[in-house]
């Protein structure tokens, strides 16, 4: 293989993928990125056999076809000190490749792209097609809810979930859920409910810009995910999601209308104080707050809010409340709440409904 490509479209293109090269491995060559390069397409590849990324660069002249692999970690390391310009890589048998720029010629020993496990990603199914802005807003508003508690295998990723058309994202660790939801927004009869694991959540949501749109290619266990020439493969959480929507409280009566940033700066400070817990008062016209640390001190606070109802006592944890504030864009948001006992659901006010439904948080209530 010969290949001359621009340092800053390399360095790029493998920035997308370098974080599938696993940190340890009993595998070598997982530490290794595989550059294929045929067809006019020059493409590097990095996998961690849970998770895979390919990323294609078109913008080199390929002067030889072929494949090479370079250690992930000394090549990403040349790359981003290298001057800007033309970058010359060009294998010398089977076991060395040589990468020049400008004065610098690095001779790196190599192991056999043969030995790069096979690729395998879904493709034989008709995709999903939806945008990225649309993927990325419902993948944020829901991935801080999900377990990080491994005995609770089946909770680590979020649900991804088309059905007629519609499209319900949802992350959960058994204290607090997270739901966001689209209508009729997914061309297409096609339905599919797959648990992407948080990991992959969080790289997608990294590499997509929100530009244009990405094919969703599933099956039961792995997907592939396709945009602005990324292929990004996962392996999938086994087991049963659990049925959210039976999770959802009902007949609520009690709608306490708050401004959201004024609730979400007496959440910061209330988080000062170091402590999970914080007491909610809710009285007509107002909420007081108070938490409680014998290490720290004490922290009272109030926030005026729209409410005409009967007094509710509660707690909650702090940053659960404070996750939730963090990724409504309204103005104001309804918290809705029934008892001490019983959870509140908090939800973006909108001028159209008294609670927005397209995007819904559960939050269990804490003993104070």
């Amino acid at each position: 293989m010969k290949i001359t490509v621009h340092q800053e479209k390399l360095n790029e293109a493998l920035s997308k993928v370098r974080n599938a090269v696993p940190t340890k491995s009993s595998l070598p060559i997982l530490s290794s990125i595989l550059l294929s390069a045929e067809n006019g397409v020059l493409k590097l590849t990095s996998t961690d056999l849970r998770m895979t990324i390919e990323q294609e660069l078109e913008e080199c002249d390929i002067e030889e076809e072929g494949k090479v692999t370079i250690r992930a970690h000394l090549f990403s390391n040349l790359l981003s000190n290298l001057s800007k310009g033309d970058v010359v890589i060009e294998s010398k048998g089977e076991n060395q490749v040589v990468v020049k720029s400008g004065r610098t010629e690095v001779k790196y020993i190599t192991m056999s792209p043969d030995e790069f496990p096979p690729i395998i990603y879904v493709t034989d199914e008709e995709p999903i097609i939806i945008s990225e802005a649309l993927l990325l807003d419902m993948l944020k508003k829901v991935v801080f809810a999900v377990c990080t508690e491994e005995a609770r295998y089946a909770l680590t990723g979020v649900l991804f979930e088309v059905n007629g058309g519609n499209i319900n994202v949802v992350a959960t660790d058994g204290k607090r859920m997270s739901l966001r939801r689209e209508r009729e927004c997914v061309p297409g009869k096609r339905n599919i409910r797959i648990t992407i694991p948080e990991r992959t959540v969080k790289e997608l949501m990294n590499q997509m810009d929100g530009l244009g749109d990405v094919k969703i290619f599933a099956e039961e266990a792995r997907a592939t995910f396709v945009f602005n020439k990324t292929r990004l493969t996962s392996s999938l959480i086994e087991g049963a999601f659990p049925n959210y929507e039976s999770v959802i409280p009902k007949d609520y009566s009690k709608h306490v209308i708050i401004g959201t940033e004024s609730w979400k700066y007496v959440l910061k400070r209330a988080e000062a104080m170091k402590t999970m817990s914080v007491k909610v008062h809710i009285k007509k016209g107002k909420i007081d707050i108070e938490v409680q640390n014998p290490e720290v001190g004490e922290f009272t606070d109030t926030v005026e809010v729209e409410y005409e109802g009967d007094e509710v006592k509660t707690g909650f944890n702090i940053e659960y409340l404070a996750d939730v504030v963090d990724h409504i864009t309204t103005d104001k948001l309804v918290m809705s709440v029934r008892d001490s006992n019983s959870p509140c659901i908090i939800r973006p006010l909108t001028p159209e409904a008294e609670g927005d439904e397209r995007y819904i948080n559960i939050i269990m209530p804490v003993r104070l």
